[in-house]
């Protein structure tokens, strides 16, 4: 097997269209947290060839009980505040939406495995990429007891994602095959030269935990089997033994959305291995190394970090990760951060992540005048707003980061509102949006 440091760099990125209240806006999103492929000696791709299908077929529709079914809360949050609003009123409006969501971008993929589903990718230049494929898995866990064919939808999901294996890994880490190719053409054939995506097998992994909870483990997948392989690939590929996470052009740079720290808990428990509590303390020194030395007195991080093997890693410089000239502002990428974060410190309590996360709320509390429709789509880490419209991809997870604190009931209360007037059914905006509200609304929970 070659060294790691022998693969040269494969820049993956994707073009897709966010929807926006006004209008649609073009951005360049990239798998610039995909893994270590950039740093590996390249295979010969037309060597290795992807499968066109795999003998995975879903179950029959239909659904065993569910164990935490939506809207039961039966995890009470630890910290963290809520909108002042009834759960049931708030349930109402995420069940709606859940509805249109689901109806709107899940679409079938029997091109990929007989029975098989995605959540369609915008626009006609694909068919999923693995980020969508971890959003889809995750709502479809949530919403069980609320949507009666969850776990069919989830199988479905399942089926597709471990039929388009990340090929291109196999060859120097045969754990690969537990890891999602990133991208799929509209026949379902591979689109991602074989290479993971590590932000959808980061979801992916989270939600098969998840669901061996709601569903058991002894039905037609083993879901905690199927979680602790990808888990285990998500280490031996995806992470540094210092416990930063991979990314490109080489291992020494990496993306901040990536710092899943709620996922790496869930990890921990998950399989014993004190590694990601490590991954947890990496994440946090890297984000506040990003707030206090390059956004002191804003508190923003950028989408990617370079230099973290140094003991001074700072921001993307920018065409290493998404190959666009903003990955070392606050874009969308990083726009994530709030979600992730504020949906790990409602279950932990851990105090560092309320910092972490109420710096990036003060900001846009301030910045905005506490009126969500203020909020930018994209800022620099002086905090200069980089677009004036709001998006929901930016609105939601600050929706769900204003939970961290009392302080932010007031501008808690007009996140929720704004977003419950903007509901968005478009890829990446709706996912992004529809999770936060869930976490914000106390219906998130872990394994």
């Amino acid at each position: 097997m070659p060294a790691i440091a022998q693969i040269p760099n494969l820049m993956k990125r994707r073009l897709f269209i966010l929807s926006a209240p006004a209008a649609l806006a073009l951005s360049t999103v990239g798998c610039g947290g995909g893994g270590s492929a950039a740093d590996l000696a390249a295979p010969t791709v037309s060597s290795v060839s992807p499968p066109n299908s795999m003998p995975l077929a879903s179950p029959p529709a239909g659904t065993r009980g569910v164990s935490y079914p939506f809207g039961s809360r039966l995890d009470k949050y630890v910290a963290g505040i809520a909108p002042s609003e009834s759960k049931d009123a708030m349930d109402a409006v995420l069940t709606s939406h859940y509805d249109a969501w689901k109806a709107k971008g899940v679409v079938a993929a029997d091109s990929v495995v007989p029975g098989g589903k995605v959540l369609k990718f915008s626009g006609n230049s694909y068919l999923v990429v693995s980020e969508g494929m971890g959003y889809g898995m995750l709502l479809a866990v949530l919403f069980a007891g609320h949507d009666p064919q969850a776990q069919s939808l989830f199988d479905s999901l399942l089926a597709v994602v471990r039929a388009r294996p990340a090929y291109g890994i196999t060859p120097y880490d045969p754990n690969g095959k537990y890891l999602m190719d990133w991208r799929l053409h509209l026949d379902g054939k591979s689109g991602g030269e074989g290479w993971n995506a590590m932000d959808g097998d980061l979801d992916i992994a989270l939600a098969l935990l998840m669901a061996d909870r709601q569903w058991g483990s002894t039905g037609a997948w083993n879901y905690l089997q199927e979680a602790r392989n990808s888990i285990g690939a998500l280490k031996s590929w995806n992470m540094k033994p210092d416990g930063a996470t991979k990314g490109l052009p080489n291992s020494n740079n990496n993306r901040t959305s990536d710092y899943m720290v709620g996922h790496f808990r869930a990890f921990r428990k998950a399989t014993g291995d004190a590694f990601w509590d490590l991954a947890i303390d990496r994440a946090y020194g890297l984000l506040d190394r990003m707030q206090t030395v390059y956004s002191p007195g804003v508190g923003l991080m950028p989408d990617f970090v370079i230099d973290t093997h140094t003991s001074a890693p700072a921001p993307s410089n920018g065409y290493i990760g998404d190959g666009n000239d903003k990955e070392g502002h606050y874009w969308w990428n990083a726009c994530r951060n709030p979600l992730r974060l504020a949906s790990d410190f409602v279950l932990s309590g851990d105090p560092r992540f309320a910092v972490i996360t109420g710096r990036m709320i003060d900001f846009f509390k301030t910045a905005s005048g506490g009126n969500p429709a203020n909020i930018g789509s994209g800022y620099t880490l002086a905090g200069a707003k980089l677009s004036e419209w709001a998006s929901p991809s930016f609105v939601g997870p600050i929706c769900a980061g204003a939970c961290v604190d009392p302080r932010f009931q007031g501008f808690l209360d007009a996140t929720w509102k704004w977003n419950v007037a903007h509901l968005e059914t478009g890829y990446y905006d709706g996912e992004l949006q529809l999770m936060s509200l869930a976490v914000a609304s106390g219906n998130w929970w872990q394994p």
